[in-house]
């Protein structure tokens, strides 16, 4: 084996160790955060800002569709959870701009 391709694996390795590392820390602190949501208010919006959106538009496009109740009623989870809790796990940047 050449010393270039012994390099190469080498750091390889070191960057897929590396991106693991960093990748592993950022879910514990996600998670983390959410425990202690659930620790000081007992509960956090369910979905995140996209999904909701992704969520309104499927009902958008299927108002009457077999599985728009639920759909609605996963809304309305979120609704209350976001007017129940002071702190949200996601970021919100609009809304002041939707209670306003």
């Amino acid at each position: 084996m050449s010393f270039s391709a012994i390099v190469v694996m080498v750091s390889s390795m070191l960057a897929l160790w590396g991106v693991a590392t960093l990748a592993m820390i950022y879910s514990m602190r996600q998670e983390d955060r959410k425990l202690t949501l659930l620790k000081e208010q007992g509960d956090f919006e369910p979905f995140s800002p996209a999904a909701q959106r992704d969520i309104e538009d499927w009902l958008a496009r299927h108002p009457d569709g077999d599985e728009a109740r639920e759909m609605r009623e996963l809304l309305e989870c979120q609704r209350q959870a976001m007017q129940n809790n002071a702190r949200h796990f996601y970021p919100w940047p609009s809304i002041g701009a939707e209670r306003q």
